[in-house]
């Protein structure tokens, strides 16, 4: 069962396209608005969101996107009533994106958002180096050799992969993996998987799994 982030600030419509998508087997969970976006993002783990631009709020839709893109490569499609190209711009301008323009016809959000979906679930292998990561099988291939992951560890590589060349705070890490905002508690765990970690990806001397202060861990090749 695929899972969807709803975000629209419309009750009616809101309400209308959850009904839908339940209906086609979706679990959704739905937000009249966006300050609880990232919140659900890391309890929820959604498979695609489904945003609003113009949200009655401080931040519109595309900064709320871009908030998630600091955690999350999960595909977006946005829904919007706008029709200027930096719209348009904005949009696309985000990776792992699409977008529809208000009034939709629900079957056009239904195949978009299956189009995605279906497109983001194909990816089940990150090529970093020499290496293999299959996310799904916990499993690491290193010159053909398989090397099996717990399951921190995985959710520690896989959120490394996503923001590749990127820092991702130890906090967000923590609070990602671990699902606890008492990130101190579980320092030494993340500590532990690094180092396990670090033991395979050294095996790639051009791959280096960074650590430092205040800006947290980041994955990168030479």
């Amino acid at each position: 069962m695929y899972k969807v982030l709803l975000i629209e600030d419309d009750l009616n419509l809101g309400t209308t396209l959850r009904g839908a998508l339940e209906e086609r087997a979706y679990s959704v969970k739905y937000l009249p608005g966006g300050a609880m976006a990232l919140k659900e993002l890391i309890n929820f783990k959604p498979d695609i969101v489904l945003l609003d631009v113009n949200l009655n709020e401080e931040l519109d839709g595309f900064a709320i996107s871009r908030k998630i893109r600091e955690l999350s490569d999960v595909p977006l499609l946005f829904t919007t009533s706008r029709d200027e190209n930096s719209d348009f711009d904005q949009a696309f301008s985000i990776p792992n994106t699409d977008y529809v323009r208000k009034p939709y016809r629900l079957a056009e959000v239904l195949k978009r958002i299956e189009k995605l979906v279906v497109k983001e679930a194909a990816v089940q292998c990150f090529e970093i180096g020499n290496l293999r990561f299959y996310p799904d099988q916990h499993k690491l291939e290193v010159d053909g050799e398989e090397l099996y992951l717990n399951n921190y560890s995985s959710e520690v590589l896989l959120l490394l992969c996503k923001n590749k060349d990127n820092f991702v705070s130890r906090d967000i890490i923590i609070e990602t993996v671990w699902k606890t905002r008492d990130t101190r508690l579980k320092e030494g765990s993340l500590n532990n998987n690094v180092t396990v970690l670090r033991k395979y990806l050294e095996r790639d001397p051009s791959l280096t799994l960074e650590s430092k202060i205040k800006l947290g861990l980041r994955l990168r090749t030479e």
